[in-house]
């Protein structure tokens, strides 16, 4: 079941995944409103008869300095990186529980859960929090064989990346690897946690960051500073 709040992208993606044999349908909500998670569990039940693995992938994005966050860009941001991973995946473990299934639950966190970085402090404050949610939630839910993990991916260049090559430099220069990340670089962790392969994992959080977390070279992330405030 595909989510979103795009209907050419999430059509785009089923008609991917027919294509490739598999099967998909999709339900269009905005995963922040109170209600969506009791309707996407409802859809998944009629759909497929439930849940057994759930990706928390829902993204925003919005850069600003520490010294000119708002308390409502603040809320929005714990809302958006938080508030609907908590309670979705909480619809969905009571859906799994009451179907008598054991589940996956895969969140997608970031190494910015680890190291700060300019610009996002409240995206870092929520991943921080995803990473630790993620072992709240392990050791509250394997008794009902449900799994909780989390995948942390660095700098992921994408066909909608809007850093500059500073920025991404800077980070590449970090990591074991000589180049950043791609999405087909991260899919494949996500689809191990997913698998019965990953049966004996619960609560970990694995980075895909090319070696950055464990290996990260002792310099400032880029040297520019952040604009918008002055004494």
């Amino acid at each position: 079941m595909v989510t979103g709040r795009d209907r050419v992208r999430c059509e785009e993606t089923v008609r991917e995944i027919l294509e490739a044999g598999g099967t998909a349908d999709y339900f269009l909500c905005d995963l922040y409103r109170e209600e969506a998670p009791e309707l996407l569990t409802e859809k998944m039940k009629a759909s497929f008869g439930g849940t057994d693995i759930l990706v928390n992938n829902a993204a925003w994005w919005k850069n600003e300095a520490f010294l000119t966050v708002t308390r409502n860009d603040f809320r929005k941001g714990l809302s958006k990186y938080l508030e609907s991973l908590y309670f979705l995946s909480q619809a969905v473990a009571k859906q799994m529980i009451e179907m008598e299934k054991a589940g996956k639950i895969i969140h997608v966190a970031s190494t910015a859960a680890y190291y700060g970085e300019r610009g996002m402090s409240v995206y870092c404050a929520a991943k921080a929090a995803v990473v630790n949610l993620t072992r709240a939630m392990a050791l509250e839910l394997g008794g009902y064989r449900i799994c909780v993990n989390a995948v942390a991916p660095g700098t992921t260049v994408t066909d909608r990346e809007k850093r500059p090559d500073y920025v991404l430099e800077s980070f590449r220069r970090m990591g074991a690897l000589p180049e950043l990340n791609t999405a087909e670089k991260i899919a494949p962790a996500v689809l191990f946690l997913a698998s019965d392969d990953s049966d004996g994992i619960t609560g970990e959080t694995l980075a895909v960051d090319g070696g950055c977390v464990q290996i990260r070279m002792p310099e400032k992330l880029y040297e520019e500073p952040m604009r918008g405030w002055k004494k």
